[in-house]
């Protein structure tokens, strides 16, 4: 099955994040063309080394108007793009408490970013990939926009200064409600564009994974989550960006609505 990417014009929205700046750098070094939009100002990824197939943007996918000004220099300077891969990710200071102590602030920065942002780059760029009559979009969903989290594991372990700036001085942190409330609003999210645009050659897909390794963890916490996983390990990023390639090549042409999750078995019991 063709899983090749070369050639491909490529837009990861979320570019300087953990996984999203992964999956720029290997698809260029795949033979794509990428286009990065992300809140800040500069790129994670050194552009120098990208040679000419990486461009960079600085957009506010919760604000419709940046998307759409973006979306207009995009296919100004770059022309036609071939997938949108939305990789967003927002966690508040108060990401990690318990449910009761979490502000509505908080929940409503990352329903803004996730949830609206993906509306606001699927009608920006849907548009286009209407006139055209054809186009791709994968959302990058998790595990926890399909089943509720299991809270045990987050106890000792260090999630709050790695991910979402904290002091590291709780022993017991939580999981937001507002992340299983988003990832699951983009599956559904997504299988409802895959409806609506399915007669007009544009597929919309979902991958959600279970936990990816990040060496800023501390072991407490990657033992506890490996023990709940029957591959017993938490995923690499080679592993996720090997199931993206696949749904933006040539190969996943009759997939449409679909959510691959890559979990390692998380979900399977």
């Amino acid at each position: 099955m063709d899983s090749d990417v070369d050639g491909k014009t490529v837009l990861v929205v979320g570019g300087n994040g953990y996984l999203g700046s992964y999956f720029c750098e290997r698809l260029v070094a795949s033979g794509s063309r990428v286009v990065s939009w992300d809140l800040a100002p500069d790129p994670l990824v050194e552009p120098e080394m990208m040679e000419k197939k990486f461009h960079y943007m600085s957009v506010d996918v919760s604000c419709s108007e940046s998307v759409s000004n973006a979306t207009d220099k995009l296919f100004m300077e770059v022309g036609s793009i071939h997938a949108v891969v939305y990789s967003v990710t927002a966690k508040p200071k108060d990401f990690y408490k318990p449910f009761t102590e979490c502000s509505i602030e908080g929940w409503n920065s990352v329903v803004n970013v996730e949830l609206s942002g993906a509306f606001n780059v699927a009608k920006s760029i849907g548009r286009v990939f209407e006139d055209r009559g054809v186009g791709k979009f994968i959302f990058m969903s998790s595990i926890y926009g399909m089943v509720g989290n299991d809270q045990r594991i987050y106890e000792g372990s260090n999630l709050d200064s790695v991910y979402a700036s904290g002091s590291g001085e709780h022993k017991q942190l939580y999981s937001h409600g507002v992340y299983a409330a988003v990832k699951g609003g983009v599956i559904s999210f997504a299988r409802f564009l895959a409806a609506y645009w399915g007669g007009i050659g544009i597929t919309v897909n979902v991958i959600s994974p279970g936990g990816v390794r990040n060496d800023n963890e501390n072991q407490t916490f990657v033992s506890k989550y490996a023990d709940r996983v029957p591959l017993k390990r938490k995923a690499e990023r080679e592993e996720i960006f090997s199931c993206l390639t696949f749904l933006i090549s040539d190969g996943s042409s009759y997939m449409t609505g679909h959510n691959l999750v890559v979990d390692g078995g998380w979900t399977a019991w």
